[in-house]
């Protein structure tokens, strides 16, 4: 999962692409390094190539908004793997998704209604609202606002750690 943070011209951050775009943008010269040449730290390696972990388009571009997914793999990140609950981490396949109010009750599909839950705390709660079930929730469940910082979570520190500062630039 070698992965690279796209710049447009202006140092903005638009998108997360593969090492293999990264590289086509790079030999056309549709972007550059947007490090340092020198910091061979911030490379990624593949085989015997060093790609850089951030590149920068060299032309304008029109970025148009993009709608983060609604869809378990994006709630479980939202809630860190975290029961919303019991409060404890869980590995993916161990954790349900729960209808705050209640699905039976006409409960919609949305980001606001819907939160990580382990299994056994699902069946204790049942088909009733977190009060009737005397369960509190961590914390109330929202709709992610910023695609790109989202799409962060899901990448391992040392690839994000050299993608922060264009975050915190822009």
């Amino acid at each position: 999962m070698k992965k690279v943070l796209l710049l447009d011209s202006h140092n903005h951050p638009i998108n997360i692409c593969g090492w293999k775009r990264a590289m086509v943008l790079l030999m056309k010269g549709k972007a550059v390094n947007a490090r340092r040449l020198n910091d061979i730290e911030s490379m990624i390696q593949i085989d015997n190539i060093l790609i850089p972990s951030v590149i920068k388009l060299t032309y304008e571009l029109a970025v148009p908004y993009k709608e983060l997914p609604f869809c378990r793999e994006n709630i479980l990140v939202r809630d860190e793997f975290i029961c919303q609950y019991c409060g404890e981490k869980f590995a993916p396949e161990e954790l349900t998704l729960d209808h705050v109010y209640p699905k039976s009750r006409l409960g919609p599909d949305i980001w606001e209604n819907i939160v990580a839950c382990c299994k056994e705390c699902n069946q204790k709660k049942a088909d009733r609202t977190p009060k009737e079930a005397k369960m509190k929730l961590l914390r109330r469940p929202y709709r992610p606002n910023d695609y790109l910082k989202f799409e962060m979570k899901k990448y391992p520190e040392s690839i994000v750690k050299y993608w922060l500062d264009y975050f915190e630039a822009s």
